[in-house]
């Protein structure tokens, strides 16, 4: 695995926004034993974005994987305060299931486009980051 600063900071990321969803699932949830299958698959499916940009980070595109990890983590926290600090309606909570998706499909791929975007710019005008 690349140990540059840029692969660092991606991980780095990935930890904190998988760190996120499990103070979600164990604090703020109210679990039974029925419930903890459901929080530790809502875990799984909330960490897949992370784990796509863990992957690029080990596919040597640490700049990407970063752009990705950094607007997925932004986008998770805006849907942690919407449903927990701030919410604006009783189906807030919806938004944990499905943020993965978008996650996944638009949040994450805009922002590893708009990392790798800069970091071309950034490499062509100053010899930076090549990836």
């Amino acid at each position: 695995m690349p140990s540059s600063l840029p692969a660092k900071s991606a991980l780095a990321l990935c930890a904190a926004g998988m760190a996120l969803h499990a103070y979600t699932g164990v604090f703020k949830a109210s679990a039974d034993a029925g419930a903890i299958a459901f929080l530790v698959g809502l875990w799984i499916w909330s960490c897949a974005p992370y784990g796509a940009c863990v992957l690029l980070v080990r596919w040597r595109r640490p700049v990407w994987g970063g752009g990705a990890a950094a607007a997925s983590l932004a986008a998770d926290l805006f849907m942690h305060y919407s449903v927990f600090i701030a919410p604006k309606g009783s189906t807030a909570a919806l938004g944990l299931l499905f943020m993965p998706l978008w996650n996944l499909l638009i949040i994450g791929p805009a922002g590893a486009l708009v990392f790798g975007l800069i970091s071309w710019a950034w490499g062509r005008r100053s010899g930076g980051l090549r990836r």
